[in-house]
């Protein structure tokens, strides 16, 4: 299989097994980095399937446990989260409370943005995400590094009410950031929380859209450091 056409956990372990070279397994991950396994868990969540999460949530397969962790810690830590906010989803019509599924949260990622999780859970679920009260679009300029070459590309930060002073990413965008891009993130709500700009009681959204319309690849380096201090301040003065 294609490690591009990754949308079940079945076709994960499918591709992964057909993978034989380290070089293979780095393109399945790939993959699932870019979207792999958000499909894999809206499906399970589509399938109402708690049993499969909770499968791979444990620690009893070996395979299983391989692919989760290939990329390291951070990384496995995000998987394990969306596949909690996959839990999330299904025990929505058991009415499984948000403050359960919290409490997992804060044992297995205690840093995380709980409106990240709130949008992700709803994402699965195949509902709409967290209405904006406003929003701020910039145009910012990446450098696509295997061609060399510029790209442009729209920012769009979008004000949340009733949040917690967190800055976020959609959960298309949660595994195609290296430390340095989410360092110039952290850097740049310091920067506008200096200035006495921020406000805990929301939140900050945001996504970026290439012009071209072609999928990103990992966004990596300081680059948007600046347009995010910019846009940040804009969108909350």
């Amino acid at each position: 299989m294609p490690s591009g056409r990754i949308q079940t956990f079945d076709d994960i372990e499918v591709a992964w097994h057909a993978a034989g070279r380290e070089s293979d397994r780095r393109a399945v991950w790939r993959a699932l980095a870019k979207g792999g396994w958000l499909s894999a868990c809206r499906d399970a969540v589509r399938r109402d399937g708690r049993a499969t999460l909770e499968t791979w949530l444990g620690t009893g397969d070996s395979t299983k446990r391989d692919i989760i962790e290939f990329s390291g810690p951070e990384a496995s830590q995000l998987v394990r989260v969306h596949m909690l906010c996959g839990l999330a989803g299904c025990g929505a019509r058991e009415g499984v409370t948000w403050e359960l599924l919290h409490t997992q949260l804060e044992a297995i990622a205690p840093k995380i943005s709980r409106g990240f999780c709130r949008d992700l859970t709803l994402a699965l679920a195949g509902e709409p995400l967290r209405k904006a009260e406003r929003d701020l679009s910039l145009d910012v300029l990446l450098v696509d590094t295997a061609r060399n070459e510029g790209v442009g590309a729209s920012l769009l930060l979008e004000l949340i009410s009733s949040g917690r002073g967190e800055c976020y990413a959609v959960p298309e965008l949660a595994f195609l950031r290296d430390k340095d891009a989410r360092r110039a993130e952290d850097d740049a709500r310091a920067c506008v929380e200096g200035i006495g700009l921020w406000r805990t009681e929301w939140d900050v959204r945001w996504r970026l859209r290439r012009r071209d319309g072609k999928p990103l690849v990992t966004l990596s380096g300081p680059s948007l450091g600046a347009a995010f201090a910019l846009g940040l301040a804009k969108l909350l003065a």
